[in-house]
């Protein structure tokens, strides 16, 4: 696997590369073919074991499910927020998390609830499918 350039913006002079990111559309193939699945009111989660050292995030969120790129965006934002908050917490797994239905009603708050709760749901059935 190789790693992307580091590049540099007027945010971060350096940019790390993004070794927790789902990038390549047959990781995401992959996810999405596997049999782990979970959803919630505005969110489907899929999620497949990985060999890595940290738990890897892709994002899906199509023109479909919310037309307006500001919601997408902020749909995306907040489901990054959620994931590096809970990320030490989760086992060594890709998760691809996809929008199903608009968010423009929706508060940030309770867009994060939802997601926390859609992630502490997965560590529970991901800790009752686990063999000792």
């Amino acid at each position: 696997m190789t790693t992307p350039p580091v590049t540099a913006n007027r945010y971060f002079p350096v940019a790390a590369p993004h070794p927790l990111k789902l990038t390549r559309a047959e990781e995401f193939r992959s996810v999405l073919s596997a049999r782990g699945r979970l959803s919630t009111k505005n969110f489907f989660l899929m999620s497949q074991p990985f060999s890595g050292s940290a738990a890897r995030l892709g994002l899906i969120s199509s023109r479909k499910a919310s037309p307006r790129a500001v919601d997408r965006n902020r749909s995306k934002r907040l489901t990054r927020s959620v994931f590096h908050d809970m990320r030490d917490k989760l086992p060594c797994v890709d998760l691809v998390i996809l929008q199903k239905t608009s968010l423009r009603k929706e508060t940030n708050e309770s867009i994060r609830e939802e997601l926390y709760g859609l992630l502490n749901q997965f560590m529970i059935r991901f800790r009752s499918n686990k063999k000792p």
